[in-house]
């Protein structure tokens, strides 16, 4: 799921705890340490995270950004270098019902 506030995040979880066997959602590109299956058999994160280079704002590198902030100039966006990382999470899940086993994040 991708939406901006957090509390959109949670209750769509809670809305389809039980439906559906997870709910991964993302969007400001830093994860989170909330994951849990809810009571009904639905794993749950609020963010994912990201995958690519950490040195950065979001994967961009950092002076673009900064200078965005400060110079309403349009500039390009180019993808930081450098200490690539992935994260997301592990998730085990019964195939017979359908219903999240475990959850564990993954951040390497």
């Amino acid at each position: 799921m991708h939406a901006e506030a957090t509390s959109e995040k949670q209750a769509l979880g809670w809305f389809l705890d039980g439906r559906v066997s997870a709910v991964l959602a993302h969007h400001t590109h830093v994860q989170t340490a909330d994951e849990k299956i809810l009571p009904n058999g639905t794993a749950y994160i609020t963010d994912l995270g990201m995958t690519g280079p950490f040195d950065s704002i979001i994967g961009t590198r950092k002076d673009a950004v900064l200078e965005r902030f400060f110079n309403p100039e349009p500039n390009k966006f180019d993808v930081a270098k450098g200490d690539i990382r992935l994260q997301g999470v592990v998730l085990e899940v019964d195939t017979a019902s359908g219903k999240a086993l475990s959850i564990e994040r993954l951040s390497c």
